[in-house]
């Protein structure tokens, strides 16, 4: 029991450590060089904590097998860790890909996009979040198209992202200097099946970049 409280305590450390870093970048992305410093300090703090999960799952795993009699209490707690352990690798991912971005051409770029279930039928939350591939540090702005391509009724049909969206319309404008995050809520028509989600991103005084995404990789 003294081992899994342990465990426990080093996972939601973890993860509230990830979360609250990640909602300071957000804050002080564009605004200050410090705001890079301060990722690549996240970044090394979560990747050692990374590596000391995996270990305490694996003593975990060997207590499960030896001790039969607290066996199902093990198991339920080790699932839990391990979910755990994949939310905090996403995170890594993400600081990663800012902190480190793949070669290629520069200029702003998707780093990630998401759509999970908004607690209604065909209600889905997205979250997509920006970041530049500069050799040097530059403040820039544009705006963003989202288009979502399946078929309604068995026929092709493409939707644009800001029609499908309730209430007010959010803005789809950005401007930052390392990354940043837009969010809001789209309703899918009844009948519409999406397949893949395309990407418009205009910054100013650049041509857009398009980049593509399979719905069943960025929906949960």
């Amino acid at each position: 029991m003294r081992t899994w409280l342990g465990i426990a305590g080093i996972a939601a450390a973890v993860v509230a450590a990830v979360f609250a870093a990640f909602v300071y970048g957000e804050y002080r992305a564009g605004y200050d060089r410090q705001a890079a410093v301060d990722l690549h300090d996240v970044l090394d703090q979560a990747q050692e904590d990374n590596a000391s999960l995996k270990e305490q799952i694996s003593v975990l795993e060997r207590q499960r097998e030896v001790d039969s009699s607290t066996s199902q209490q093990v198991q339920g707690s080790l699932q839990e860790l391990q979910r755990k352990l994949t939310d905090v690798q996403e995170e890594l991912a993400f600081y990663r890909g800012i902190v480190s971005p793949a070669a290629g051409e520069e200029g702003v770029r998707v780093q990630s996009i998401k759509f999970a279930g908004g607690g209604a039928p065909r209600l889905y939350h997205y979250r997509l979040v920006l970041i530049q591939v500069r050799t040097r540090e530059l403040r820039i702005s544009g705006s963003v198209a989202m288009h979502i391509y399946g078929q309604q009724d068995g026929k092709p049909a493409v939707l644009d992202a800001r029609d499908m969206m309730p209430g007010e319309k959010p803005s789809f404008g950005f401007a930052f200097q390392y990354f940043q995050s837009l969010e809001g809520d789209i309703f899918l028509p009844q009948g519409f099946v999406p397949g893949r989600v395309e990407v418009s991103v205009h910054e100013n005084g650049r041509d857009p970049a398009l980049q593509n995404f399979d719905w069943s990789g960025i929906s949960a």
